[in-house]
C-alpha cells in the first residue's frame, strides 16, 4: 500500500477526530483551526458552521467541509503577528526592543530558547550601542531560516 504525505490541515482533522470515526464535533473544530494557527472565537466559529449548513452543539463536520472551511479563513501572516507581538514590548515606539528584554521572552515564554539558542541567535542580529535590536532586522532573520 503507498503511503503519501499528509497536509497540515488533514493532520489537524485526524488529530482532533478523537474518536476517528471521519468526523469533528462541533468542539473538535474550534480545537482543530486554533491548532492550525488561526485565532478565532466562539462566535466566528459558530458562524463559520452556520455557513456550511451544519448547526449546534450536535452537529458534525466531515473532512471535506473542514477543508471548505479552513480555506475560507484568510493566509496567516506571521510576519505580521510578529511584529505587533514585538510592538507590545517596544516601550519607546521607535521599533526596537532591548536585546536583554528579547532574550528574556525567548528564554522564558512559549516554546522556549536555551541560553546557548538564544547567544547564536544574538550572533547574528545588530544590537546597537544602546543594547537594542531593530525590529525589521529580527523578523527578517527569523523568516528567512537564518
Amino acid at each position: 500500500m503507498a503511503q503519501h504525505k499528509k497536509d497540515t490541515v488533514g493532520e489537524a482533522f485526524e488529530l482532533f477526530d478523537s474518536d476517528g470515526d471521519g468526523y469533528l464535533l462541533v468542539s473538535e473544530v474550534a480545537s482543530a483551526i486554533r491548532a492550525l494557527g488561526h485565532v478565532m472565537t466562539d462566535t466566528d466559529i459558530k458562524t463559520m458552521l452556520q455557513k456550511i449548513g451544519v448547526e449546534g452543539r450536535g452537529g458534525r463536520v466531515d473532512l471535506n467541509r473542514f477543508r471548505q472551511m479552513h480555506s475560507s479563513l484568510p493566509a496567516q501572516n506571521y510576519t505580521r503577528q510578529l511584529e505587533e507581538a514585538l510592538r507590545t514590548v517596544d516601550k519607546e515606539g521607535g521599533g526596537f526592543v532591548q536585546a536583554s528584554e528579547l532574550k528574556h521572552l525567548l528564554t522564558n515564554m512559549g516554546d522556549r530558547l536555551s541560553d546557548d539558542d538564544f547567544n547564536v541567535l544574538l550572533e547574528e542580529l545588530d544590537i546597537d550601542s544602546s543594547g537594542r535590536i531593530q525590529f525589521k532586522e529580527f523578523v527578517r532573520l527569523l523568516a528567512s531560516g537564518r
